[in-house]
């Protein structure tokens, strides 16, 4: 049994009349009541009493004719559901990334985007993981994803968007707030409030592999995750931090930012997107970040 054969079945019991229902489908007589023998013998039921001059529905056609136009219309239905999820899909777009780019890149670049398509629809998954963000672009779970470290392979390509200094966060109140830049020396004998490994590798490093160098360990009082969080906490007197340049556009007030020694310390940004399958809509997104991240 398939779609056709309910559509010519539906047709002649409406008509009752082979003729008019097949031009009604565009079909000759001959296959039309082929489709018909071919649907009764699929039900194993007879639907129609033919003569040559009259056609009538059985009592099993007259039962079965109902649910046929039920099942014709749920189709019909589901097909444009289809068709309005993927035009739909084609406005849509997912985006997951770190705490710059939600913060700072992103709402800029949506802006811009909006002037050349305003009804378009983002969401907004935030992961910190650049092996995450990956899985979720693999498996289209999300469109662009913005990360820290290059990824490349098969499936998916990124672009270095721009690089931040790491800077050293402190308290308006600390001596070491009018230095023109502090190095790990400068830094040993401080409170520290750092970050766990696994959340913030970057970050993790840079402070680590400074101490390293002069062959100390830092005094951590605390780690911290979030940023804002963090910003608070050294505003508060409770230590010093390493921070990207960037968190100085959402720090309150009482806190001072010192350049952080070696120059070499920097934190990249790049857009992660799939090398295929992607709709124009996120192209021309992705055209966009390029543009926003430029200014």
């Amino acid at each position: 049994m398939d779609i056709r054969q309910l559509e010519c079945f539906v047709a002649v019991a409406e008509e009752l009349h082979f003729r008019k229902a097949g031009e009604r489908l565009g079909l000759s007589q001959s296959a039309l009541s082929e489709r018909i023998s071919a649907l009764e013998h699929a039900l194993g039921a007879r639907l129609f009493f033919r003569t040559t001059r009259q056609v009538s529905l059985t009592q099993a056609g007259a039962e079965f004719v109902q649910d046929a136009k039920k099942i014709l219309a749920d189709i019909e239905r589901s097909v444009a559901n289809v068709r309005h999820t993927a035009d739909s899909d084609l406005r849509h777009i997912r985006v997951s990334g770190v705490d710059e780019a939600i913060s700072m890149l992103l709402p800029r670049a949506l802006l811009a985007f909006r002037k050349t398509d305003p009804h378009v629809h983002l969401q907004i998954l935030e992961i910190s993981s650049s092996e995450q963000h990956s899985h979720e672009l693999i498996g289209h779970r999300t469109d662009v994803a913005f990360v820290r470290t290059p990824h490349e392979d098969e499936f998916i390509t990124s672009e270095l968007l721009h690089r931040q200094p790491v800077v050293v966060v402190l308290a308006d109140t600390n001596p070491l707030s009018g230095f023109a830049s502090l190095s790990a020396s400068d830094i040993a004998d401080q409170p520290i409030v750092g970050y766990p490994k696994h959340a913030r590798p970057i970050l993790h490093e840079a402070l680590w592999s400074g101490f390293r160098q002069i062959g100390a360990q830092p005094n951590i009082v605390c780690e911290i995750i979030d940023k804002s969080t963090l910003l608070q906490f050294v505003a508060h007197g409770l230590g010093i931090a390493l921070a990207p340049a960037w968190v100085q556009n959402i720090a309150p007030p009482g806190v001072t930012f010192v350049p952080f020694e070696p120059c070499d310390n920097q934190i990249d940004l790049y857009v992660a997107f799939r090398k295929s399958g992607n709709s124009d809509t996120v192209e021309r997104f992705v055209d966009i970040v390029r543009t926003t991240a430029d200014r």
